[in-house]
């Protein structure tokens, strides 16, 4: 029987590793065992049903130097478990040290300078003196920052390319891309703006004005579809990003209703705290479900009344439930008549399952 596990933070600061499925099967009955790694060395183990982890191995994670996300191999034959390390680092050996007094002696005719006098004939005239050339220390010269809105833009994920007049801005979605060039308040002309409109060369043109001169702009814009962003809308959005991973396709929305100000911004916000709200749902229903036990029927209206007072509804119920009775879960399996059965107990389910993220994550990061 052989399983594979993938080594936590949490693994390499107890010295434990968690009971899998497959290592509870493996390991079904013991309470100790002897584990023995590549090199024929025994370790001490125990399994520990109550905390669900096998302890005693910080010395093996120590001697091979394993790190986050590394893969170990646990193979049981017969009565011997053997443990295998798939990214096992070996320890270089440290190179000799010079002795001291081999280091000073060193030191010693390095430091040394040999005078050779140098004689010139009495026909001859000495060479003349070196001349002395006085170095000063360059000052370190730092690039100049970047204006406040090109920071924020990159934030959002856009390629700031700089242009003759305007700055140029890329968004790469994959099969599409588009284009943004932007002027600034005081700086470009309504004129400028709309022949650079006319050239194609740019997807979206606008303008870049405050947000006290927002409706000064509009005006001065009327219908020419040209679209103003404000630098403290870019602020809320790179703010937005960090609750949910807004980017160019949510901006591109905004551009194409010709503003980009604080209230388009706020409208975004209400949106996204709707999809937060879904996420919420989600793990209220999970709480729900980690009341029942194992093998356990019941109806959504059952998980609907534990969830209590709320704005929850039995159709968001209804579709957490379908989720979870998908991969990559599995943790419900549909029964007549509108019933669910729990597989496995809530908790058990979300260990695999971040069993599963983080040997998916390994294979992601070592490709």
């Amino acid at each position: 029987m052989r399983a594979r596990y993938v080594v936590t933070s949490t693994c390499l600061q107890s010295g434990t590793i968690s009971l899998t499925r497959s290592l509870r099967e493996m390991l079904s009955g013991k309470e100790s065992i002897r584990c023995t790694d590549e090199d024929g060395e025994s370790f001490d183990c125990g399994v520990n049903w109550v905390r669900g982890v096998l302890e005693g191995l910080s010395s093996y994670f120590g001697k091979r130097r394993l790190q986050v996300n590394d893969v170990i191999w646990i193979t049981r034959e017969d009565e011997q478990i053997i443990l295998e390390a798939a990214a096992a680092r070996k320890v270089r050996p440290r190179s000799m040290e010079r002795p001291a007094a081999d280091a000073a002696a060193a030191q010693q005719v390095e430091t040394q300078k040999v005078r050779v006098p140098v004689t010139t004939s009495p026909g001859e005239s000495s060479p003349p003196p070196a001349k002395r050339v006085r170095v000063t220390p360059r000052s370190d010269r730092r690039p100049p920052s970047k204006p406040l809105h090109v920071q924020l833009l990159e934030q959002l994920e856009f390629k700031h390319h700089k242009g003759e007049k305007y700055d140029v801005f890329r968004a790469y979605l994959g099969r599409r891309e588009y284009s943004l060039q932007l002027g600034r308040w005081n700086e470009t002309s309504t004129a400028d703006l709309v022949a650079l409109k006319r050239t194609g060369k740019a997807d979206y043109v606008a303008l870049l004005v405050p947000e006290d001169n927002r409706n000064e702009a509009l005006q001065e814009l009327g219908p020419v579809r040209i679209a103003a962003i404000t630098p403290e809308a870019l602020g809320q959005l790179v703010s937005l990003k960090k609750l949910f991973p807004v980017g160019p396709v949510e901006f591109e929305r905004l551009l194409r209703r010709g503003l980009v100000d604080k209230n388009a911004v706020s409208k975004l916000a209400e949106e996204v705290r709707r999809w937060v709200g879904e996420r919420a749902a989600f793990s209220a229903v999970l709480l729900a479900l980690a009341e029942y036990n194992r093998q356990q029927v019941f109806f959504p209206e059952d998980v609907l009344a534990h969830l209590g007072e709320g704005s929850w509804d039995g159709e968001q119920v209804h579709n957490v439930l379908e989720v979870l009775s998908g991969p990559p879960f599995m943790l419900l399996e549909r029964s007549g008549a509108g019933e669910y059965l729990l597989r496995e107990p809530v908790a058990d389910n979300l260990a695999h399952l971040a069993e599963y993220a983080l040997s998916l994550k390994g294979r992601i990061t070592a490709d």
